[in-house]
Order: structure tokens, then C-alpha cells, then sequence
């Protein structure tokens, strides 16, 4: 087996609150995408007054892989950088985080289109040219730089033949303060779903916009019969540890007041990271030992009991055959 590792997209402007001119995506196998952004620093007028990653991760509003017109890869960056990370295992990676103004730093996201990177049995397969096309929507440029370019790398595994692909794409809506349904596609497995509760990011109280969830097919409950949002999430929390403790992160201390002064908040530096975000895992083993089975149902749905009405997502992980 071989694979290629190339530039589709060159070192690019990013314009801020504006879309990018689609490309086209390579024809071979396709594995993973590596969307690099590059952010020009600009020096902060005081201490935790801006994250720069955040910033950046917030910008890009909407990423999108459209395999004639349909959508195989959709969500925010944030949306889509939790998810490689929860079930690929695949960590955003950054270099050269100096705080100097004018510094050029830069951050890397893996978007992997098969059950793990580099898996011939498991990437999207060959296609045309002009089929296959990646697309992305940017906001307003942070604070905490000036200038920001884009990137994107592709693996191809030339001589694969897949058996399947990843497909995930967002949905959403507004909660209700009581209980709601949120409906989910049918025919593929499902591996996990994403969720992503405002409530659980913004509030400090215990107010949560999918409060509490449970999985039905059919009307009769399935993997997750009643769950609390929160236990989902710390349960995800404590496994991805590494995506939570962001670079750039600052520890503040005000020796005047002997270190009373200092808070969690401040110490955090007001980053975002992953909070918000909860995980139905159907495939806790990454083997296909467990998966939620679609096909033949009439209907699938999320069943919350919110506590607030505010947005809330769902991004399913869908395990889609290649014919």
C-alpha cells in the first residue's frame, strides 16, 4: 500500500465574513484532510483580555465535503474538531504560540473520512474530477490577530479499495423548555452523535437546553434509555483531556492580594475548548462491536427535557457502505 500527502489548497487569504471559492478535492481514495489555519499574532493590550485560538476556531463558521452536491463532512470547525477528536482520536496541533506581536502561529485540523486515518478498507472512495469539493465559511477576524491564511493537505490512499466511509454532517435547532424530539437519519449504522447543548457552555447555573436525553427507534429506547446531559459530557470531558488544556493557556496571579484574586476563569484565560459537548457512543471500542442499526426503522429521534429553549446540535457519525 502507498499513500500520497499533497497540498490541495495552497497557503491562502482568508477573507474575513466570507466564503471561500470551493475546490476541488482529489480523485484517489481519500483518507484525511488537514485544514491548516495561520494567524498572525497581534500583541495583547493586557493579560487574558483575548484567546487567539478560539478566535480562530470561532471564525470558520462552516466547513462543508460535498460529493455531488451532498454533504458528506458539514459543521463549524468547532463542531467538527470535537468530533475527530472524540472518535477518531485525532487532536487539532498548533506551532510557534508566541506572544509577540507580529508572531505567526499556526493550527492544524484533522478531518478523517473513514473509521481511523490511513485505513484502506475504511476512506471515501474514488471518484471523478469535479465530484468531490470542499467548501468553508468564515466570520470576523479576532482580536487577538490581524492577518489569518488557510491551508489544506490531503492523504489519499491510492491503492485502496474502500468498503465504506464516515459521513457526518450537523443538524440543528431550538430547544423547548420540556421535552422535545430531535430526529436523526435513517439506513446507515450510526457510531455515536455529538451533541452540543448552549446551556451546557454558557450558564452557570443548571439550566440546560437538551436537559435530559434518551434515544428512541421506533418508540422504544435504544443504548440510551434516560441520561443526563451533564454526566455525558464530564464523561467526555474526562476522556479528552488533551483537546481541554489549550496552548497559550495563562496562570494569573496577583501577589498584592496573595494569590486571592486569582480564579479558574482567569486561569483558563476565558477559552472555550470543548465545553458544551456531550457524546451518545455507539462504538465505545472502535470496532464495530457495538453500532446503533437504522435500517427498516420508520423513525429515530433524541427525546430531551430542556430546562432553557436555546440552540442545540447533533452531529450523528454515520457509517456509510461503498456499492
Amino acid at each position: 500500500m502507498r499513500f500520497l500527502h499533497s497540498i490541495a489548497q495552497p497557503n491562502t487569504d482568508l477573507v474575513a465574513s466570507a466564503s471561500i471559492t470551493p475546490f476541488d478535492l482529489p480523485v484517489n481514495p481519500l483518507s484525511l484532510l488537514l485544514l491548516r489555519l495561520e494567524i498572525t499574532a497581534v500583541a495583547p493590550a493586557a493579560l487574558d483580555t483575548y484567546s487567539a485560538l478560539d478566535d480562530a476556531i470561532d471564525q470558520i463558521t462552516g466547513v462543508r465535503v460535498l460529493h455531488k452536491g451532498e454533504q458528506i463532512i458539514s459543521g463549524s470547525l468547532r463542531d467538527l474538531m470535537v468530533l475527530n477528536a472524540v472518535y477518531h482520536r485525532l487532536y487539532p496541533g498548533w506551532h510557534k504560540l508566541d506572544q509577540l506581536d507580529n508572531a505567526v502561529r499556526s493550527l492544524v485540523f484533522p478531518l478523517c473520512l473513514g473509521r481511523r486515518a490511513y485505513d484502506k478498507d475504511s476512506c471515501f472512495p474514488a471518484t471523478t474530477r469535479g465530484n468531490l469539493r470542499f467548501e468553508m465559511d468564515a466570520g470576523a477576524d479576532g482580536t487577538g490577530y490581524d492577518d489569518i491564511n488557510f491551508s489544506v493537505e490531503t492523504v489519499e490512499l491510492i491503492e485502496a479499495t474502500p468498503k465504506e466511509y464516515l459521513k457526518y454532517v450537523t443538524s440543528s435547532r431550538t430547544s423547548v423548555v420540556g421535552q422535545f424530539d430531535h430526529r436523526l437519519p435513517i439506513g446507515n449504522p450510526l457510531l455515536g452523535i455529538l451533541l452540543f447543548d448552549t446551556g451546557l457552555r454558557d450558564t452557570l447555573a443548571a439550566t440546560y437546553s437538551w436537559g435530559t436525553v434518551k434515544l428512541l427507534k421506533d418508540n422504544v429506547e435504544q443504548y440510551y434509555p434516560q441520561s443526563d446531559i451533564e454526566t455525558l459530557a464530564a464523561f467526555l470531558n474526562a476522556q479528552m483531556q488533551q483537546i481541554n488544556v489549550w496552548p497559550g493557556h495563562m496562570h494569573q496571579f496577583n501577589g498584592a492580594a496573595a494569590g486571592l484574586d486569582e480564579s479558574d476563569e482567569a486561569s483558563n484565560d476565558g477559552a472555550v475548548g470543548m465545553r458544551g459537548y456531550a457524546y451518545l457512543d455507539f462504538d465505545p471500542l472502535r470496532d464495530y462491536s457495538y453500532q446503533l442499526e437504522t435500517e427498516g426503522a420508520a423513525d429515530l429521534l433524541i427525546r430531551g427535557n430542556g430546562d432553557a429553549a436555546s440552540a442545540v446540535r447533533a452531529i450523528p457519525i454515520e457509517r456509510v457502505a461503498v456499492r
